[in-house]
């Protein structure tokens, strides 16, 4: 019984690993975009629908304002609050840095490359994100990424 338990399990974390493998660039954008709608009707409702919102597995959108201070990271919450200027990737870039100058310099949102690590996971890898700059008087930049 022990066994097949374990098997079963195993079964379901390959299952939701490849899902999160077969994550697109398109379902990101959706769910940026998603997210951005909520904003521009409901900000503080709209960070409650970020707090447990995933698509494709795990994958999670994650919400700045437009001083690159987070507002809402599901996952790593004590990102919340802090300032992110200075915050850099394994290869040394200024990522949400370059998040709020590429949601800024594109009113439809832009794509970034840049190295995280995946949930769980000490080592970080390649990932792209989309981000958007949502409309609505808070000026706060919606952002989710997809791994390489």
């Amino acid at each position: 019984m022990k066994r097949a338990m374990l098997i079963v399990a195993s079964s379901l974390l390959a299952l939701s690993a490849r899902a999160e493998e077969a994550c697109t660039k398109e379902q990101a954008k959706e769910a940026v975009e998603k997210i951005c709608k909520d904003v521009e009707a409901d900000a503080d409702k709209a960070l409650e629908t970020v707090q447990t919102y995933r698509f494709c597995g795990s994958n999670y959108v994650w919400v700045q304002d437009a001083n690159v201070n987070m507002v809402k990271h599901p996952i790593k919450p004590k990102l919340n609050g802090t300032s992110l200027k200075e915050n850099k990737d394994d290869n040394g870039k200024l990522l949400f840095v370059e998040f709020d100058k590429s949601a800024k310099a594109n009113k439809d949102g832009g794509w970034v490359d840049y190295v995280w690590p995946k949930p769980g996971a000490e080592k970080a890898t390649d990932k792209i994100s989309f981000v958007k700059k949502c409309g609505g008087p808070k000026g706060w930049i919606v952002g989710s990424g997809v791994w390489k």
